[in-house]
């Protein structure tokens, strides 16, 4: 609690204390109630006005809970109370003597809507500021960002471009280029942040029943012989190709599996292996490309056979 806050309470207090002291009085009582004084050796009722003046003005500026105030009135006859002393510019209260000023009163009135208004400040600063995040994103590839503040982002490349403009409270995807940072810029506040590399994809071959220089050929064409795996982060944006006699079967996520399909007969094979000496091969190329991103990677794998 503030200097300020404590000088007010403290000032309502002291006009509570007077007003029950006088309450007491007025009654010509002590504690019990018992009558301990002559109806005229009481206080007169005649200041009443100044005090209710006092109180209402207290209640518009704000300086008290409206309650505080209502529950002073209820105590008795606002008529039975002493007046504090009131001059134009100055309130002073006997008891204590606590002076404020209406210079004193207006500043109070002044400050108290200062810190009305600091909370939303304060909420508005830190949520332009604190919660600034640069999200790390990633190169030749689809990204989506969400803006949780209540003005427009933007995404700003490495060379002064505009990648995107978020709205507020909202998200959007957009796709990024080979930018090596972005700057993320929001109400005069802005962070920078490196983007990830797009790594190229790899391909492995798994040999399941590759052949052999006694193996047949029928037997290799009625098996898996490899099993190919792409390995990629964005597999969903990669072009994969296979040449060479073989049938493909996709399994999905980037995973294939191979049939050897060289010859349909004995006829054939006899026909494409004239004048060649066994072991015979029959190989097949894999290639893959990012739609997004420059990368190209291929690779090739082969079977060994004998006879049909």
């Amino acid at each position: 609690m503030s200097k300020n806050n404590r000088d007010v309470k403290f000032i309502i207090y002291q006009v509570l204390y007077i007003f029950v002291i006088v309450v007491i009085t007025m009654k010509g009582a002590d504690l019990n109630l018992m009558k301990v004084m002559t109806e005229e050796e009481a206080v007169k009722k005649t200041y009443a006005d100044s005090l209710k003046k006092y109180i209402d003005s207290m209640l518009a500026l704000g300086l008290v809970p409206k309650i505080e105030l209502d529950s002073l009135r209820n105590l008795a006859d606002l008529r039975n109370f002493i007046p504090p002393q009131i001059t134009p510019n100055m309130i002073t209260l006997q008891t204590g003597q606590v002076v404020v000023s209406q210079t004193e009163l207006e500043r109070l009135r002044e400050q108290k809507k200062e810190e009305e208004k600091q909370p939303e400040n304060i909420e508005m600063s830190q949520q332009e500021i604190a919660p600034l995040k640069a999200v790390p994103l990633v190169q030749y590839t689809v990204n989506q960002v969400s803006n949780p503040y209540n003005q427009e982002m933007q995404i700003i490349g490495d060379d002064g471009g505009v990648i995107a403009s978020v709205p507020p409270n909202g998200s959007r995807q957009f796709t990024m280029g080979g930018q090596k940072s972005v700057t993320y810029k929001v109400s005069g506040q802005s962070k920078t942040a490196s983007t990830k590399e797009n790594q190229k994809p790899t391909i492995n071959f798994q040999a399941l029943n590759s052949g052999s220089e006694d193996a047949s050929l029928r037997a290799l064409q009625n098996t898996v012989g490899f099993r190919v795996t792409i390995v990629d982060d964005f597999v969903g944006q990669l072009d994969v190709t296979f040449t060479g006699p073989v049938k493909v079967e996709t399994k999905g996520n980037g995973v294939y599996d191979i049939v050897l399909k060289y010859a349909a007969s004995k006829e054939q094979f006899e026909r494409i292996s004239e004048g060649k000496d066994s072991p015979f091969r029959a190989s097949f190329t894999v290639t893959v490309k990012d739609k997004i991103a420059p990368h190209s990677v291929t690779r090739q794998a082969q079977y060994t056979f004998g006879e049909w």
